[in-house]
Order: C-alpha cells, then structure tokens, then sequence
C-alpha cells in the first residue's frame, strides 16, 4: 500500500463529518425552551408565600411561621390570624386563648381537617365552639378527573357577592366536603360561601371579633392563588369585619426546637447580657481604693468559756463538785509541796495553811470542810479563799 492511501482515508473522514454538520445547520434551528423548576427558596417552603407578598404590596403587613410555637404571643386584636394547621398540633389550652383573642375583637381563620360524624373523629375545640361542623360528600371516593397531583379537576366554582363589587366573585373549593351550622352558629353567620357541593366558607361573629371556618385553603396557597378571583378573596379575608391590622400565617404542624426557641427570643437573651453587664460595670466602677480587708472576727478569751462552764454548772447544781475540785486541787498541791501534810488533822491542816498564807485558820477550815454550798454569796467567798491559799503555795 502507498503512503498517500491513509492521507486520501482521512480526507474522506473530515469531508464526512463537514458534510454531516452543513446537513445539520440547514436543517434545524436553534430555540430555547424554558423547563419548569418548580418553586425554590422561601417560596418552595411557604405555600402562602404568594399571598404573604400580595398582602404586603396591598399595604397589609403581612408574616408567615414554620411552627406552631408562635402562636406563644398573638397579633393585635385588629388583625388577622390564619392557622390551617390541624387541630391536634395546638393544644387546648392555645386554642382557648385563640377564641379568647377573636372574642376581643381579632380575625381566627382555621381549616378543620376532621369529619362530625367520624367515629375515630378528634375533638376540635375552636370549631366545636363555634357550632361549624364538616361531613363528606357523596361516598368520599376520589374524584375519577384528578390530574394526579392531589387537586380535583371538577371543582366546582362558588360566587359570593360583595356591594362594591358589580360581578360577583369567583372561588374554587374541595367539592368533597361541606360545612353544617348549629342552630347557634346559623343566627351569627357574617359570610357564607357556598356551591351545589355545600358550604365550605363560614364566617361567624364571635364576640367583638371573628371566626373564619374553612373546608379548605387551596385557593389561598400559590399556584392556585392566581386563579379566578383568589388572590381578591385573600385580601377581602385580611380587612373582613373592618380589620385593618397584620396578617399572620401559621402553617406548620410541628413545634419549634430549642435552638429556633433561642433565636426567635435571641433579642431578649442579648438584652439581659446587657443589661447585667452594664449593672457589672457599674458596681464595679463605683470602689475608690484598695479593697479593705476582711475584719477580723471576735475570738473569746478563754476565762470566758471558764466562766460561762462554771454558770451553766452551777445552773444544773454543780456547786458541790465545782467546789470540791477546788479543794481536790489545792489538797494535791499540798501533798506535793509539804510532805506529811495530809498525815495532819483538819485543824492542824488549817492552821498550817494559816501560817503559808495568812488566811485565818477558822476561815481556811470552814473553806476545807467538804460538802454542798448553795448560798452563792459563800461559794463565791469558799472558792476566792481556796485559790488564794493555792496560789500562796
């Protein structure tokens, strides 16, 4: 084979590939196509997100929370307070304080996920309250038209129609569920919106404030808040009943760990390290000087507890054997000194120590003479003369 035969191979190569690319170019064109990303940061986490930022360009302040612990301090009675979450995430005792607050005059706007009639049914204590009751359509099978991602395409449309309003307006709920009143609840109803599958909005006075009851909150939620007339019917919800104050979601189930606990109360924990800080600072600034030292504290003299022994002895009838150790010492010290001394009798005895210590010898033998003293004038006196005679020793 010649040499010319592998370059003539690789030119048939390359004129290959340039004749593939010019077919290519003449025959497509470029486009661009968007791919749906779905919802991503605050808005993949907040399905009222939409209606948050809706009420905010409206000029309603408007917030959202994760967890049920905010509800630990509630809005101002002027505003609206939305808690789709399910009942059994909130105790009894919050929802008490939540009818409490709508009573004084605030906007409650619950979701009941619970059926009056089911047997394993768990008590909702706000709705119980206010006599909205909830039971299920037809036989509650799922509906044949569902698109597959857990809406119904057949929900039917409700209208409810407002005085400054020349159409009325438009909503779509669950038609699966409906709303029955007590006789109660049917005399304080404010607003009601229904279709041919029921009722599934209930607004009912409650005191100075409202009770919202709800089958549902689809229409309030992104993407179906831009649908018919929903994001209108978000922003009528935060100013029904003349409320003109914050609009709170709370849409989680869960309550908030210690670490968000901290956080959320960060600005008070800052606070109080301040604060006592600052009390450090003073206190600590206000000393001129070396520290003083510590006063010494009171030591008694040992005569002291002498003393105070021989009282309380003498308190508990000890006369007799204070006054005989005092012989006992002075009679050993005798024996010691002067040998023979205890061979004398008591008179000669006295009148030995007469002779040491110049004490007359009646008063030494009245001093000797053993026994009992309880005249404390004389045992006073018998014991002043036997430590005399012993210090003259």
């Amino acid at each position: 084979m010649s040499e010319s035969a592998p370059r003539r191979r690789w030119v048939g190569w390359l004129l290959l590939a340039g004749l593939a690319v010019a077919v290519f170019l003449a025959t497509c064109e470029r486009d661009e196509v968007e791919l749906p990303r779905g919802y991503v940061g605050e808005a993949a986490r907040n399905h009222y997100f939409a209606a948050q930022r809706l009420l905010a360009r409206m000029g309603m302040p408007a917030k959202s929370f994760s967890d049920v612990g905010a509800l630990a301090s509630l809005p101002p009675e002027n505003s609206t307070l939305v808690v789709p979450t399910a009942r059994r995430a909130v105790d009894a005792e919050t929802s008490q304080r939540l009818l409490e607050w709508a009573e004084r005059g605030g906007h409650l706007v619950v979701v009941t996920w619970e059926l009056w009639d089911d047997p394993n049914r768990n008590a909702d204590p706000i709705l119980d309250a206010v006599g909205a009751r909830q039971f299920l359509n037809g036989d509650g099978q799922a509906d044949p038209n569902d698109a597959g991602d857990g809406e119904p395409e057949s929900r039917r449309v409700a209208e409810v129609e407002f005085p400054d309003r020349d159409e009325p307006l438009q909503v779509r709920f669950d038609p699966r569920f409906r709303f029955e009143l007590s006789d109660a609840a049917s005399e304080s109803v404010m607003l009601e919106i229904a279709d041919d599958a029921g009722s599934h909005w209930v607004t009912l006075r409650r005191g100075k404030g409202l009770v919202t009851a709800l089958t549902d909150d689809i229409f309030m939620t992104q993407p179906q808040i831009g649908e018919l007339d929903h994001a209108e019917l978000v922003y009528r919800m935060s100013r029904l009943g003349g409320h003109r104050g914050p609009v709170w979601f709370v849409y989680g189930d869960q309550h908030p760990s210690a670490a968000r606990l901290v956080w959320r109360h960060l600005w008070m924990v800052a606070a109080s390290g301040l604060a006592l800080l600052a009390l450090w600072l003073w206190s600590a600034s206000r000393r001129f000087g070396p520290i003083a030292p510590d006063a010494v504290q009171a030591r008694r003299e040992l005569m002291e507890h002498v003393r105070a022994s021989g009282r309380l002895q003498w308190r508990r009838g000890g006369a007799g054997a204070l006054l005989s150790a005092v012989r006992e010492a002075l009679l050993a010290r005798m024996r010691e000194r002067h040998p023979g001394f205890q061979s004398l009798t008591p008179s000669e005895q006295a009148r030995r120590l007469e002779t040491l210590s110049g004490v007359p010898s009646a008063r030494v033998a009245d001093a000797l003479a053993f026994g009992a003293e309880p005249d404390p004038t004389r045992f006073i006196a018998k014991i002043a003369i036997l430590e005399k005679l012993r210090r003259s020793l």
